[in-house]
């Protein structure tokens, strides 16, 4: 029985390659960018008792957590219809994002050895990240889709949309890693970072509370918040995923906006980190 290497097919590539025959490179080891997130997939949590479960579980503790501060001890979820629902989505949604960012931070620093031994493009790393924690989304997607039935929430229309949601978000995604990775690659502080930033960016992008409560009991004091709101893309892109499976209301112009967004940061996310592909697996 002959077993697939995944590595088999790298070969040494010209760092003076134009963006065609890079993106040709990258294309023509697309099975490399595949097969790497399959095996993460498999191998993560693969030392703990269940095992794979914890793709779930990890989001699910944390709508749990966040019900029981923002649902039940502070009351957050007054004056809004179908809260579980809500929180979950927000939730969800922002986890993808921060894994995907995160991981693609590590993602060169975390193979060294692998870029040493032979080239590639470099960006198949932070890619391989982001489709190995979009796979991981399309477990939880399930689960959302259980969560908006079981709270009386039908099937609708909307659920058509699912792939231009996806592709925006995936495309913020992948700009946001490929910026910090080429960053991390030369401050490997930054990975210490990204997750404090994060933890920040949650309490401004609507994910446990509707902002709009918020920006309008106080954003008068803070106008510096609802600056940081207002350019925000993570608020508009909860926002269509609660459009698409909760009905709730839903900008045009902060879609438009956000759209614009992540082709820019995936445009110049691309640029920034092939600016360095010479450099990395040389630390």
């Amino acid at each position: 029985m002959t077993v697939h290497d995944p590595l088999a097919r790298l070969k040494p590539v010209n760092p003076e390659l134009t963006w065609r025959q890079y993106l040709l490179e990258m294309w023509d080891r697309r099975d490399f960018a595949v097969a790497m997130p399959m095996e993460d997939l498999r191998a993560t949590h693969s030392n703990t008792l269940l095992g794979n479960l914890w793709h779930l579980g990890n989001p699910l503790l944390n709508v749990a957590v966040y019900y029981l501060v923002f649902g039940v001890i502070l009351s957050t979820s007054r004056g809004v219809d179908n809260f579980i629902l809500f929180l979950t989505i927000g939730i969800f949604t922002f986890h993808l994002t921060s894994r995907s960012v995160l991981g693609g931070a590590t993602s060169i620093s975390s193979n060294q050895g692998l870029m040493r031994a032979i080239r590639f493009p470099r960006a198949l790393l932070p890619i391989s990240i982001v489709i190995s924690r979009l796979l991981t989304f399309g477990i939880e997607l399930g689960v959302l889709v259980a969560v908006t039935l079981a709270t009386g929430e039908g099937v609708s229309p909307r659920w058509l949309a699912a792939p231009f949601v996806l592709g925006v978000h995936t495309a913020l995604n992948l700009g946001g890693a490929l910026i910090a990775a080429r960053l991390n690659a030369a401050f490997r502080d930054v990975q210490q970072i990204i997750p404090f930033l994060f933890h920040l960016l949650r309490y401004v992008s609507g994910v446990m509370f509707p902002l709009d409560r918020f920006l309008d009991s106080s954003g008068g004091e803070y106008p510096l918040i609802r600056r940081v709101v207002e350019l925000n893309p993570m608020v508009p892109l909860i926002d269509l995923y609660r459009w698409m499976l909760m009905g709730s209301a839903i900008d045009v112009g902060s879609v438009v906006q956000l759209v614009v967004v992540s082709a820019a940061l995936l445009v110049f996310g691309f640029s920034f980190f092939r600016g360095a592909e010479w450099r990395y697996g040389r630390a």
